[in-house]
């Protein structure tokens, strides 16, 4: 089993984790980042090698890369490769973008916070007059590690997310495609569900952290679930199928007001060092046996 793991930065633990459980499965991953892509008439290579002929595609990510991610959908649909995961292949990659994600998930009908998205801080400024706070700001193209997502506790702190995004990612970069706006739900900490195939394969529960403007969803303390609570769980795997999203880690909350479980994120191509830390679970492994069936079963 030969698979290609399109990738846009170096995540080394996730790597090496996925290296490993390669050798025991008997799988061949080639880790290809896009800028070392070329297209050649009507034939996308690696080098000198075809990018068709390999058994199947997993997207570990795909980021900023929307041109490559396109020719590359357009490319699995011409030879007939399947591919992980399913959004990127009927969808595209538009779909990645926070505020089309939002709209599916309340077509769809699941939990998901009171949410507005507007294309500029001017209208975001504007829009705020009528909401309630505190508030959660994501921006809408998303950012690692939840660095793209703010927590502001009155409107007076309007003026210090205007300079903190004028600061740019963590490369200095200012990127601004438009806001999405959350209503801020109550809660006594977030869960962490891992999904493979739709199905959940593990969880554990982040306590309650001090709310600051960066909102880093990695950060406070954590503690594994030997049991995923049922209704967290089935929102989970819902989300994940709504989206097309294959291999998710899905943040959810329970709501002090209602008692329900509301969907915060659904996160394509997750990290997983800490999740196996927590857990005790080989998520590598399920990642890979899962492509490795997919693959296999699609030829």
């Amino acid at each position: 089993m030969k698979i290609a793991v399109f990738h846009r930065l170096n995540f080394g633990d996730t790597e090496l984790r996925l290296n490993e459980e390669a050798v025991k499965q008997g799988i061949e991953l080639t880790w290809i980042k896009y800028k070392e892509l070329k297209v050649e008439n009507e034939k996308i290579l690696w080098g000198k090698v075809d990018i068709k002929d390999f058994d199947g595609w997993y997207f570990r990510a795909v980021g900023s890369e929307l041109e490559w991610s396109k020719l590359l959908q357009l490319y699995s649909i011409k030879h007939h490769i399947t591919i992980v995961d399913d959004y990127l292949a009927d969808q595209g990659p538009l779909r990645r973008f926070k505020s089309v994600m939002s709209w599916q998930l309340l077509e769809a009908g699941i939990n998901y916070a009171k949410t507005s998205f507007v294309r500029n801080f001017t209208d975001l400024k504007q829009e705020l007059t009528g909401w309630e706070f505190p508030v959660i700001i994501k921006l809408s193209a998303g950012g690692r590690h939840g660095m793209g997502t703010f927590f502001l506790n009155t409107s007076d702190e309007l003026t210090r997310l205007k300079e903190k995004l004028a600061q740019g990612d963590e490369l200095g970069r200012v990127v601004q495609k438009g806001f999405l706006i959350q209503e801020y739900i109550p809660n006594d900490g977030d869960f962490r569900v891992m999904t493979v195939g739709y199905k959940c394969v593990g969880g554990f529960k982040r306590k309650p952290k001090v709310e600051k403007m960066v909102l880093n969803l990695s950060e406070g303390r954590s503690e594994g679930l030997e049991e995923v609570p049922v209704d967290v769980a089935e929102e989970a795997e819902k989300a994940a199928r709504v989206l097309g999203v294959e291999i998710a880690g899905t943040d959810l909350v329970r709501s002090k007001k209602d008692g329900k479980i509301y969907v915060i994120e659904v996160n394509e191509a997750p990290q997983f060092k800490v999740f196996e830390k927590r857990t005790g679970l080989n998520i590598a492994g399920e990642i890979l046996k899962y492509c490795s069936n997919k693959f296999q079963n699609a030829k």
